[in-house]
């Protein structure tokens, strides 16, 4: 069954990205005959940032399609109640900006990075902000099939602690065919996803969690201009680049900083204090 679970996780994503594909590929439609000697036009449009995150939010409703006909309950039981949600979402998102930036402004500190340029024109800052929304989408889709699905059912057919290992570990599987993988951004990736299901679960809620990893991956991509997983994103507030003396461990190398063994650090150090939170807590109810 939790084979199964895992296996499901893989068919809501491609089954999602294809019907988002298919949807996409209809309403251009007029836009790709228009240029149909301009193909660099229209690869353009597809590789657009908006476009490739917004594709999650159709494998967001293949899951909940899934939750609510097949296992026929209802969606808010993935985690979306509704107190406080705003600020559920402000205090996750503040989470992943920190977080980030203390393992980015490390890996500045020791030497891996360069500082190249800062741009606040009208026009960048309009864009940098305008893919919040998009990196919320995309964060939160690969939380609710994780965090939010898939460890829970896992919790059930085993324990807290194999449920967090196996989801975070499908989490970090899942980025294997990313640009430039190396061993060390896998070990960031599966640690970025223990600490979000702490995250979670400290937080009783979808929202937060959403917020960090959406504020996780727009700092790293949009804010100091460095891949995220290994993929580009466009325009940057700030721009920085690898030094190509530095030491992978300290710059990520061609992953950039989350491949770097200061990102790990960072994620080690917001798991060891969730971790306590979440044993405090226990304690007192238990008393």
């Amino acid at each position: 069954m939790i084979i199964l679970a895992c296996f499901m996780v893989e068919v809501f994503v491609f089954g999602g990205s294809m019907i988002g594909g298919f949807l996409l590929a209809i309403l251009s439609m007029p836009f790709v005959i228009a240029n149909l000697n301009n193909l660099d036009a229209v690869l353009q449009v597809f590789n657009h940032l908006y476009v490739q995150l917004g594709i999650f939010a159709f494998i967001a409703l293949a899951l909940f399609a899934w939750v609510k006909w097949y296992e026929k309950r209802p969606i808010s039981s993935l985690g979306f109640f509704k107190t406080n949600v705003l600020l559920e979402i402000l205090k996750g998102w503040g989470v992943g900006m920190l977080v980030f930036s203390f393992a980015f402004g490390s890996s500045y500190l020791f030497g891996g990075l360069d500082f190249n340029r800062v741009d606040f024109s009208g026009e960048n800052l309009l864009f940098v902000l305008s893919t919040i929304p998009f990196w919320f989408i995309q964060g939160g889709t690969e939380e609710l099939l994780t965090r939010a699905w898939l460890l829970p059912i896992v919790n059930k057919r085993s324990n807290l602690a194999i449920a967090i290992g196996i989801s975070s570990s499908l989490f970090g599987i899942m980025h294997l065919a990313n640009n430039h993988v190396t061993a060390l951004s896998i070990l960031s990736i599966v640690l970025s996803g223990v600490f979000m299901a702490l995250y979670m679960l400290k937080t009783d809620n979808i929202w937060g969690v959403a917020g960090l990893h959406g504020a996780w991956n727009f700092t790293q991509g949009n804010i100091f201009g460095v891949a995220v997983s290994g993929t580009s994103t466009g325009s940057s507030l700030f721009s920085f680049a690898i030094k190509p003396e530095a030491a992978d461990w300290i710059s990520g190398g061609a992953f950039e900083t989350e491949g770097s063994l200061m990102a790990s650090i960072a994620l080690l150090l917001g798991i060891a204090y969730l971790g306590f939170q979440l044993k405090k807590e226990k304690e007192l109810h238990a008393h």
